[in-house]
């Protein structure tokens, strides 16, 4: 039986990043959900970042009072400043925007930034 609805274009060539923190996880599990919120000056090529915010659960609120995570966040791209974070059946998934396969990797930096966050999420 053929799809009704079939896909337009196949296969996309879009990745995306997915580092899982392994935690015990209670009922209430919605204290680990949270992204950024980029704030931005100017438009096109010229956009950079002038600030972030976490907003979500109880783990916004530490991300938000660490300045050092804040200050590496800032050195990053427009498209790299969007990080989410949701609980996983086994632990927390910290992952970033979809990317092509040009754009695919992880900077050291943005490595580091995932390990911050970690570091907050284990401490829970």
């Amino acid at each position: 039986m053929q799809d009704p609805n079939p896909l337009p274009w196949g296969t996309q060539d879009r990745f995306q990043a997915h580092f899982i923190v392994r935690k015990d996880l209670s009922e209430n599990d919605e204290g680990f959900v949270a992204e950024t919120k980029p704030t931005t000056k100017g438009h096109f090529g010229s956009k950079k970042l002038v600030g972030v915010q976490w907003v979500g659960g109880s783990i916004a609120d530490i991300l938000n009072n660490d300045t050092e995570l804040t200050n590496m966040i800032l050195k990053q791209s427009f498209k790299d400043a969007h990080i989410r974070i949701d609980p996983t059946k086994n632990g927390v998934r910290i992952y970033g925007d979809w990317k092509n396969n040009n754009e695919f990797g992880i900077s050291k930096d943005m490595f580091a930034i995932y390990d911050k966050i970690a570091s907050h999420i284990k401490k829970l």
